[in-house]
């Protein structure tokens, strides 16, 4: 998958997750912050690595 793809997809699933939780917050539903931003920022930093692993191989 070239890195532009999958940035594309992780944000539309990332923005699609938090429309679904705030809806579930709407209903009432308890939702665990911490989860959640644990969840964004576990798939920011391996969309980093993703991409630096991309840049290492056009530079070495």
């Amino acid at each position: 998958m070239e890195p532009v793809t999958f940035g594309l997809i992780a944000i539309g699933v990332a923005g699609g997750s938090l429309v679904g939780v705030s809806i579930m917050e709407g209903y009432g539903i308890k939702i665990n912050q911490t989860a959640i931003n644990l969840a964004l920022e576990v798939t920011k930093y391996g969309g980093m690595l993703y991409l630096l692993k991309h840049l290492w191989a056009i530079f070495i």
